[in-house]
Order: C-alpha cells, then sequence, then structure tokens
C-alpha cells in the first residue's frame, strides 16, 4: 500500500509543479509597457475628460438633469480610477515610465473633477469650472498621448 500512495503523492507534486511553472511563466510574459500601450490608456483618459467636460457644460447651463450629471460623471470617474489602476500596475523602463507617472497624475486630476461633477451635480458655478478643468485636462492627456 506504501508504493501506490508514494506514486499518487509523487504524481501530485509533479502536477503542482507543473502548474506553479506554468503560472510562473505566464505572470513574466507581459514585459514593460510599450509607448503604443501607453498611449491608448492615455487616449482614454482624453476622451473621459472630454465627455467629462460635457457633461459639466450641461449641468453649468442647467439643461442636464442632476441625476444624470451624478450618475454619469460616477461612470467616467470609475472608468479612469481603472485606467490609473492598470497604469499604476504596469511595469515600465524609460521615457515610457516618466510618462507612465505623467498619465497616473493625470488621471488622478480627472477623477478629482469629475468627483466634484459628481458630488454637487447642482452647483452651477462648480460645474463650469469643472469643465474649464476637465477641458485643459483632455488637451493635456491629447499632448501626452501623441508624445509631448
Amino acid at each position: 500500500m506504501g508504493t501506490p500512495a508514494r506514486a499518487l503523492a509523487s504524481a501530485g507534486m509533479r502536477k503542482g509543479i507543473c502548474l506553479l511553472a506554468l503560472l510562473g511563466g505566464l505572470a513574466g510574459c507581459g514585459g514593460a509597457m510599450r509607448p503604443e500601450e501607453l498611449a491608448r490608456s492615455i487616449e482614454t483618459l482624453a476622451s473621459a475628460a472630454a465627455e467629462g467636460a460635457l457633461v459639466a457644460d450641461g449641468a453649468a447651463e442647467d439643461r442636464t438633469k442632476n441625476t444624470f450629471v451624478r450618475s454619469h460623471s460616477r461612470e467616467l470617474g470609475e472608468a479612469v480610477e481603472h485606467e490609473a489602476e492598470k497604469l499604476s500596475d504596469a511595469s515600465a523602463t524609460g521615457e515610457v515610465a516618466a510618462d507612465k507617472a505623467d498619465a497616473v497624475d493625470l488621471a488622478d486630476r480627472i477623477s478629482a473633477a469629475l468627483g466634484q461633477l459628481q458630488t454637487a451635480p447642482d452647483d452651477r458655478a462648480a460645474a463650469h469650472r469643472a469643465g474649464q478643468a476637465l477641458r485643459r485636462l483632455a488637451d493635456e492627456a491629447t499632448r501626452l498621448a501623441q508624445g509631448g
């Protein structure tokens, strides 16, 4: 009885080692973030900021319902935060690393402006300021995505 048990344990151990090797290999597959990956991520930030500016304009001009401003700002903010998390988790080297850090900072500022809209969708003056900030941030993100 000792021999079959030992054989099963040995087979189970080999499977476990193979699984660990496979998972270890998969974890290292991604490599450093490439410039085009970073650009796509930054373009997502620019898009969210531009869309947020449109929502802010509607709120500032009192032509958009507060519930829409609040919910859409939340959705955009969640998308921006998700992008920031992906950027933070990605490894990068050289100029890509510096641009990645700038993109994470940009995402934080976009998220803050969207948060203002979400928190006080009926404050027209704050919506106007948020819209201006989001337009500037969208422009900044576009420049960063284009490498400058």
